[in-house]
């Protein structure tokens, strides 16, 4: 499945010359007087039958187009700027790979401990670890510029907003840093357990803690605005978009809120998985989920129906990140993979 490009290429050159071979033939028949074969022009050459066949040609939706190794321990984090695919592993290190190539360009070390989460601003890479610090790497150079300390435990989130960087930690705390001078700007706190997950829309910061709360925050003011209340168990991923917020959690859900607009927040649907969900996506009218199933599920985000199930990982799906038509995705346990799909 992951040489279609090359394969169906070989097809057309193939094709092509069996045109050529009945042409050789048609003209002997011709010479000799008898019935010749009719000629299809379409056949001429290979770029007319791509043009003429395209949709059979295009490699099918949810295929699985690449599987790149590297990382000796669990994928835990997956960002994407340009042509460079970053991943952040508990193996303490962040790899980068050429998108186009799926070759490994370079590794990022530095973190004494399991690299949790990635984000970047132009040309600022951010990682944050379980060693308690935030690190910022060049994009060019691949050279670390800074370290920011001041969370007393793992960091397992980031987010970058109006130029400020946001972090969620395991001391039950979110701090705001700006990300010019590095300095820590406030602390946001309220949950009673790890803060797992962050996600912003307009001037409004979404946490998900172990607490089981999804908690929503003024960006501007820094004041608590609610507490959505639902979930049965912990919150590991947060997305949204549009008037929707979607939260995965250890309970098995995703659930989705309205009124992020209105600020009413309410509960309009859930839906439910067989196994913990541990990250979420959303593309075009699609949302994708990964977790302790080994699948990735892909729902439609008006009919909230289950559409395709994909498999490929031999472990948990730790992470998912979407660029155009490609998701990726990694892998934890036995796999420490990231795989490419068409979506």
């Amino acid at each position: 499945m992951k040489n279609h490009a090359e394969e169906r290429n070989q097809l057309c050159i193939w094709l092509a010359r069996i045109a050529k071979e009945r042409d050789i033939k048609n003209i002997e028949k011709w010479k000799l007087g008898k019935k010749t074969q009719v000629k299809l022009d379409i056949f001429t050459i290979p770029d007319h039958i791509k043009c003429m066949f395209g949709e059979f040609l295009k490699t099918p939706l949810y295929t699985e187009l690449a599987n790149l190794r590297g990382h000796t321990d669990t994928v835990k984090c997956l960002t994407i700027l340009k042509n460079k695919l970053y991943s952040g592993s508990w193996d303490n290190t962040i790899k980068i790979w050429n998108t186009e190539t799926h070759e490994l360009v370079a590794t990022l070390e530095g973190h004494t401990d399991m690299v949790k989460c990635l984000t970047i601003l132009k040309n600022k890479l951010y990682s944050a670890s379980n060693d308690k610090t935030i690190r910022i790497w060049d994009t060019e150079t691949y050279e670390e510029i800074a370290t920011m300390r001041g969370h007393t435990n793992n960091v397992s989130s980031l987010i970058i907003h109006d130029n400020k960087l946001y972090s969620g930690s395991d001391d039950n705390t979110i701090r705001i840093w700006n990300t010019e001078t590095y300095e820590e700007i406030s602390s946001l706190r309220g949950h009673h357990h790890g803060v797992t997950c962050l996600t912003i829309l307009k001037n409004k910061l979404y946490s998900g803690s172990l607490d089981c709360t999804v908690r929503v925050w003024n960006t501007e003011t820094h004041k608590l605005v609610a507490t959505l209340r639902g979930h049965t168990n912990w919150v590991y991923c947060l997305a949204a978009f549009g008037n929707k917020l979607y939260s995965g959690s250890n309970d098995k859900t995703i659930k989705i809120w309205a009124g992020t607009n209105t600020e009413t927040y309410e509960e309009i649907a859930t839906l439910k998985d067989t196994h913990p969900v541990i990250c979420i996506a959303l593309h075009e009218n699609k949302l994708y989920s990964g977790g302790v199933g080994k699948t990735i599920r892909i729902w439609n985000t008006e009919t909230y129906a289950e559409i395709a199930n994909l498999r490929g990982h031999n472990g948990f799906v730790m992470c998912l990140t979407i660029r155009e038509n490609r998701l990726y995705s990694g892998g934890a346990g036995a796999d420490n993979t990231i795989r490419i799909w068409k979506i």
